[in-house]
């Protein structure tokens, strides 16, 4: 233990250093105290390994405290209830170092000393870890690698016991105490089965704070810290000086035995708050997820709506437009019709007057396509557009463009340019009409 050096004992203000110095041995001569700390310079290691080197670490009560005075196992310090102040009460004032120790304070501001720069707590738990498992091994309970507020907050939320282990390297019962109770397999194994486990070293600042608050005035020191129904963080029992593993394997299951239903208690309140507020969060997700199918099949039917409303006044344009042709159309087709029946009025005003007698003129007999017979004398001289013309004007044909032709052999007579006479119909013929295609 000789080798553990703090590098931050050149840095710390003499107040903290004598205070630290009272704590780690147990000295309340403050003079004693100040005489040994010049003797070394102000070096807390130097003069704490002096200290404990010549066998002077504790005054004879605290000796009496820690062996029973008869050369046995110290007794149990029983803080039950006790309930742990905030870390942050321990602010180094003359009121809370004389609470703590119980000695007059004595202010050294006068030697110039500075204050010490400030930690993480965080990383000074880590660095005891790396320092203990150097000089002792890695085999011990598994710590929570951090503040001790975080090692409280951590075992309240798992509802378990938190074990406090202050670590004093220089005090003569620790090499035995770490190598015959902590650094054993069976109470690593029950710690950390049972407990969460935070340990740091008194030589440092939070460890130090944190023996103050709990008011440790003998080591090895472990305290069992709760949490109450009220939300209060407790002590339920501080053990201090040398115990062998079996004895504080028992002490601790008296504690989970006889503490533990609260924490049963605690944590079936807890999975009942856990399990209400699952509840209740299921049924507010039914509920949101039947307010949003409600929504969905809302914006569904409006969608729908829309889409109807879109097609019917789609349908009700493409009608419109289909009555606008049709109309069109009709108008088209009677205006198409009243121009043929005009020309068919024209043309059969054209054969109003009587029929041509004498050797010059052609009889000329139709066939129409419905079958019936028509025939009229023409002048050989007409030409043969005078035949078309009485075809419209008489024939009541269905289709407008046709044609007029013989049979066999077939001509078609498509030059109406030319008389009858030169298209050698005359005296008379006999022609078909049929559309032309």
């Amino acid at each position: 233990a000789g080798g553990a050096v703090l590098a931050t004992s050149g840095r710390m203000d003499r107040d903290e250093t004598l205070a630290t110095f009272q704590s780690v041995t147990g000295w309340h001569d403050m003079a004693r105290c100040i005489e040994c700390l010049e003797t070394h310079g102000w070096q807390l290691d130097a003069a704490v390994h002096a200290a404990f080197s010549h066998g002077e670490h504790a005054p004879a009560a605290a000796q009496g405290a820690r062996m029973g005075g008869g050369g046995g196992r110290a007794p149990a310090v029983n803080h039950v209830n006790h309930e742990v102040p905030d870390a942050g009460a321990n602010d180094g004032s003359p009121g809370w170092f004389h609470r703590t120790t119980g000695v007059p304070f004595v202010r050294l501001a006068t030697l110039g000393m500075h204050r010490p720069e400030a930690r993480r707590p965080g990383s000074e738990s880590q660095r005891f870890l790396d320092t203990f498992e150097l000089e002792h091994g890695p085999v011990h309970p598994t710590p929570q690698v951090g503040t001790f507020r975080e090692a409280v907050d951590f075992a309240k939320r798992e509802f378990k016991f938190l074990v406090v282990y202050i670590h004093s390297p220089y005090h003569q019962d620790t090499p035995e105490f770490v190598t015959d109770v902590v650094c054993t397999e069976v109470m690593k194994d029950f710690v950390d089965d049972t407990f969460v486990f935070w340990m740091g070293s008194v030589l440092n600042p939070e460890a130090y704070n944190v023996s103050a608050l709990l008011r440790a005035s003998g080591y090895p020191f472990v305290a069992v810290i709760t949490t109450t129904i009220d939300n209060h963080t407790t002590v339920c029992d501080a053990h201090e000086g040398l115990v062998g593993r079996e004895e504080l394997m028992n002490w601790l299951l008296n504690i989970v035995e006889t503490q533990g239903p609260q924490l049963v208690v605690q944590r079936a309140e807890a999975e009942g708050r856990v399990m209400d507020r699952r509840i209740r969060e299921e049924q507010d997700q039914a509920f949101e997820d039947s307010l949003l199918q409600d929504q969905i099949r809302e914006r569904e039917m409006r969608e729908k709506e829309e889409r109807d409303r879109i097609a019917a006044a789609d349908a009700a344009v493409i009608a419109q437009e289909e009555a606008r042709r049709v109309a069109e159309e009709e108008g088209q087709r009677v205006a198409e019709e009243d121009r043929r029946m005009a020309q068919v009025a024209a043309c059969a005003r054209m054969f109003d007057v009587p029929e041509p007698q004498g050797p010059d003129t052609v009889l000329i007999a139709f066939r129409l396509p419905q079958g019936e017979r028509k025939q009229r004398r023409f002048n050989g001289a007409d030409p043969v557009q005078r035949l078309y013309d009485y075809v419209k004007a008489f024939g009541d044909l269905e289709f407008e463009h046709f044609e007029v032709c013989t049979n066999l052999p077939k001509v078609v007579y498509a030059d109406r340019g030319v008389s009858l006479d030169e298209a050698g119909l005359a005296p008379q013929a006999m022609l078909f009409v049929q559309e032309a295609l």
